[in-house]
């Protein structure tokens, strides 16, 4: 099914592992803020880059198991981005409404419309793939490969945002 691709999901599911690693530094800038504003920033902001990252990292696995039945793996990227897809309006819609965001347009596209649009082109692919069309192993891996970027980018702006701060809590 993925013949050639191997290296390819190694990497990129190696990248979303580690990435979900740091987002356990992340969470630590956030300690001495308020427990109520933690709590809604992590439901629109960290939560869904771990879920979307974790959507890398279990798609590349699977994408490198030698037995993986094409059907059952096109199923997987399909109901994963119905998920994805779900999920990104979810916070986008809450980003808007979140009185703590102070950029909520540009927020709510990196954390809601971009990674629901990566999701949108996952699930095209998963239909390529139970059609077995040629192109979709090139679809997947350019999928999840935007929305490694995209994560990176909401990973990178959730530490420039939090690291100010918890710099200012250590000093008051």
């Amino acid at each position: 099914m993925f013949e050639g691709w191997g290296d390819y999901f190694f990497m990129i599911g190696s990248s979303a592992a580690a990435l979900i690693g740091l987002m356990f530094v992340v969470i630590t800038l956030t300690a001495g803020r308020q427990r109520d504003e933690v709590d809604s920033g992590k439901k629109l902001y960290t939560s869904p880059i771990v879920w979307h990252l974790a959507v890398i990292l279990v798609l590349s696995g699977g994408a490198i198991v030698p037995a993986m039945n094409a059907k059952f793996y096109a199923a997987a990227c399909g109901g994963l981005g119905i998920l994805g897809v779900l999920m990104g309006c979810r916070s986008a819609a809450g980003i808007v409404r979140f009185r703590g965001s102070s950029n909520k347009l540009f927020d709510a596209v990196w954390y809601g419309a971009a990674p629901a649009i990566a999701c949108l082109g996952l699930i095209v692919a998963a239909v390529a793939l139970f059609r077995g069309s040629a192109w979709a192993p090139a679809a997947v891996a350019a999928d999840l490969m935007a929305l490694l970027l995209i994560s990176i980018h909401a990973e990178w702006d959730l530490v420039t945002f939090l690291a100010p701060m918890a710099g200012q809590s250590d000093r008051g």
